[in-house]
C-alpha cells in the first residue's frame, strides 16, 4: 500500500488531469471515453509497484 501512497505523493496533479481531460472529452467528443476511466487504474498500479519500494519511497536506478 505504500507504494501506492508513494505515488499518488509525488505524481497526484498528473492524474487528477488525466481525469479531467477524459471527463471532458467524455462531455464534448462521446461516452465512449468514459471507459478511459476504468483504464486508469491499471497504468498506476503498475508504476506503483515497479517504481516504488515497500517503504514508500521511489526506487534508485538499477541501470
Amino acid at each position: 500500500m505504500n507504494q501506492v501512497l508513494g505515488l499518488w505523493r509525488d505524481t497526484w496533479w498528473v492524474w487528477v488531469l488525466f481525469v479531467v481531460i477524459t471527463v471532458v472529452l467524455g462531455v464534448v467528443v462521446g461516452r465512449f471515453f468514459y471507459m478511459l476511466l476504468l483504464c486508469l487504474p491499471v497504468p498506476y498500479l503498475y508504476f506503483a509497484f515497479n517504481r516504488y519500494g515497500a517503504d514508500g519511497r521511489e526506487k534508485p536506478d538499477l541501470g
